[in-house]
């Protein structure tokens, strides 16, 4: 009797091991994947982030260059008018 209740709980052993490591793989498994999609979706928000942060600095240099020149045009035509008094 003794012999069939060590039998008995080695095999329970191999078993509850068994399912440990077949569960554990599995959650090593989800937790890769769930890795990987954050990492996905944290690069398609700096990707969204980036690009909207560029195309607000091509509008600012836009609006600037185009001040600059009606800024410089009125500063001509104020010479031009001071050179034509004068």
């Amino acid at each position: 009797q003794y012999v069939l209740y060590n039998s008995a709980t080695k095999i329970q052993a191999q078993w509850r091991g068994f399912v440990a490591r077949d569960q554990y793989v599995l959650y090593n498994s989800a937790t890769k994947i769930q890795a990987q999609w954050r990492g996905f979706v944290a690069q398609e928000q700096y990707l969204f982030y980036n690009s909207a942060t560029k195309i607000q600095a091509q509008w600012r240099g836009f609006v600037a260059r185009d001040q600059y020149v009606l800024y410089n045009s009125a500063t001509k035509i104020q010479a031009q008018w001071r050179g034509f008094v004068a």
